[in-house]
């Protein structure tokens, strides 16, 4: 990667670290080369689907009169599961943390030749051939390996650079040797026109999703409600409004997640995700009552306002 780009450009001036790094740091490092790989963005959306298909599983078959059957040490397994490779992240940081506790301070240099990492027991010296590509964080840059799943990287912390310009004059040279394999949005590269668009339109689909979820959850009690237009027991919907009302919940938080780097779509999300917000508080409204009736399958609506469980 590094021959054929600025060859004849005049060397500058070697960037020094000094620094020791961190299980957070390295934690980091790891979720970073994760988002910009397509295993790691495959182990990502393998969990939020199962993270969604569980809940939303052991919310429905937890309701009507064969909830007795629900298979919770299925369900609990799966949430384990989701915990463990959320976490994954961080118990492989605090590996790689003990072994670099053992080589002690790291002190090193980068300029265009590649990089030169020495500690109180090794010392390595690595041209750009090895790296193709890398990431920036807020607090990192994560150096990754030409390889798909880029098995080889280098975190550098931004605070290992002692001179104030010195992060700067790194990021021009990871900038000369290496791609960018990361969209974020980081100091003085903002997000493409297009790509902040899509996160608008996805961000806007996303809350009108969450009011269509929270109408349907307003809907699925309509008849519990009104025991004047419909008098006498009804079938318990609670669970299902219940359900809508956590998905609709979940699309807003996504709607959000979209655009958090976006300054000015995250002022106008923010605006309308209260509104719907407050649509779904309207339907909580009326959907707490009944909540204690869950495990029902029919359910009345009794003298001032309470709700009568019954299971036939």
């Amino acid at each position: 990667m590094a021959e054929g780009r600025e060859t004849g450009a005049s060397a500058e001036r070697p960037v020094e670290l000094a620094y020791q790094p961190t299980v957070g740091e390295l934690a980091s490092g790891l979720r970073a080369r994760a988002r910009s790989t397509g295993a790691g963005r495959f182990q990502r959306r393998v969990l939020v689907w199962t993270v969604a298909v569980a809940t939303v599983g052991a919310l429905l078959s937890s309701a009507g009169s064969g909830h007795r059957d629900t298979r919770w040490p299925l369900y609990a397994g799966l949430v384990a599961f989701a915990a463990f490779i959320t976490t994954l992240p961080r118990l492989q940081a605090r590996r790689l943390h003990r072994l670099a506790e053992r080589q002690g301070d790291i002190r090193g240099t980068v300029d265009d030749t590649g990089i030169r990492l020495t500690t109180a027991h090794s010392s390595a010296s690595v041209d750009w051939h090895l790296y193709s590509r890398y990431v920036e964080t807020p607090e990192l840059f994560v150096l990754l390996s030409a390889d798909k799943s880029a098995v080889g990287f280098v975190v550098l912390p931004k605070r290992a650079v002692a001179d104030p310009e010195g992060v700067g004059r790194l990021r021009a040279v990871l900038d000369r040797r290496l791609v960018r394999a990361d969209t974020a949005e980081v100091p003085g590269r903002p997000r493409s026109r297009g790509g902040a668009i899509g996160r608008g339109v996805g961000s806007v689909g996303l809350l009108l999703l969450g009011l269509l979820l929270f109408f349907f959850g307003f809907a699925a009690v309509q008849q519990a409600t009104h025991p004047d237009s419909f008098p006498g027991i009804q079938h318990n919907t609670a669970p299902i409004s219940a359900v809508m009302l956590g998905l609709g919940t979940l699309a807003v938080a996504g709607a959000w997640w979209l655009v958090r780097r976006m300054t000015a779509m995250r002022i106008v999300t923010a605006v309308l995700a209260v509104l719907v917000l407050v649509a779904g508080g309207a339907v909580l409204y009326r959907v707490g009552p009944m909540l204690h009736c869950w495990g029902s399958a029919q359910i009345a609506h009794g003298p001032a306002g309470t709700y009568v469980c019954y299971d036939f």
